[in-house]
């Protein structure tokens, strides 16, 4: 089910691509047992952490622009994922009406969505937007993962419609890239902003919002840990500071939230959605 928040006349819609179930001590690398006893709200019944494949469609009332494609049609087999193309439909979207796709960073999660089952570009009219030292990473790497990735990316520079940068430049006015490189060397989070309110598009800065309070807690999919911890602190401390709202892809849905300061430190405070 799709959900939306409204900045001005501008709307982000947040499209589901599916969820899966995850050990929090197996992808929270330095959480104990007694950590997650203090934030079991934080978990499922069966004491899973549940994280969301979440894309994020910002209309501003002449661009179409979706940040992430999740996996899509080339979801894994047995995987509750692959739902981003028939959320698109049931918000009145097609992937010909979208003119740009930004992505986070890379990986398979976030970026096998941009391609169909005949593994042509599914959307078409879209120029797609990276950094040029994340597409370099991949050439580099033996991440076993890079095969996967590099499909795509050679599928869409073949159609001429993949944009790796040097900089994270702005995509248009309302669509600002942010360096927060650590989880990958060109991870990038996403400013939207329209009728002077503004939120961030996060990536995969933080899995859960119990890293508000642990913001050291690594992943294993974070190709430089240290930095990866740095980074999230650092924007933890920025968005604490200034208020602004934050749509993390990552956690249980909708994900839309922001910090506040308390008298002992800060919490993470879920905001609201209305019904896409």
């Amino acid at each position: 089910m799709a959900w939306k928040i409204e900045l001005g006349n501008s709307v982000v819609y947040g499209i589901c691509d599916g969820s899966v179930a995850r050990d929090p001590l197996e992808y929270l690398l330095g959480s104990t047992p007694d950590d997650w006893a203090t934030h079991a709200d934080a978990l499922d019944q069966a004491g899973q952490m549940v994280n969301s494949f979440t894309c994020y469609l910002f209309d501003t009332g002449s661009e179409l622009v979706l940040i992430d494609t999740g996996f899509g049609a080339n979801a894994p087999e047995g995987m509750a994922a692959g739902f981003m193309p028939d959320e698109l439909t049931s918000i009145g979207v097609s992937a010909s009406d979208i003119r740009h796709v930004v992505f986070t960073h890379l990986h398979p999660d976030h970026v096998l969505g941009s391609l169909d089952a005949n593994q042509d570009p599914f959307f078409v009219n879209a120029t797609h937007w990276t950094l040029k030292r994340e597409v370099d990473h991949w050439r580099s790497t033996d991440d076993q993962r890079a095969p996967r990735v590099l499909s795509v990316v050679e599928v869409l520079e073949g159609a001429g419609v993949l944009n790796p940068t040097d900089e994270p430049t702005p995509v248009l006015p309302g669509v600002e890239r942010i360096a927060t490189y650590g989880h990958s060397p060109g991870h990038t989070s996403i400013r939207l902003s329209g009728g002077g309110d503004e939120v961030i598009v996060t990536g995969d800065l933080t899995w859960t919002p119990v890293q508000v309070d642990h913001p050291e807690w690594t992943s294993p999919f974070d190709g430089d840990p240290a930095e990866a911890a740095a980074t999230r602190a650092r924007f933890l401390d920025e968005v604490t500071a200034s208020g602004t709202p934050f749509l993390a892809g990552h956690h249980p849905q909708p994900g839309f939230g922001r910090i506040v300061s308390t008298s002992d430190g800060r919490r993470y405070e879920a905001l609201p959605v209305l019904d896409g």
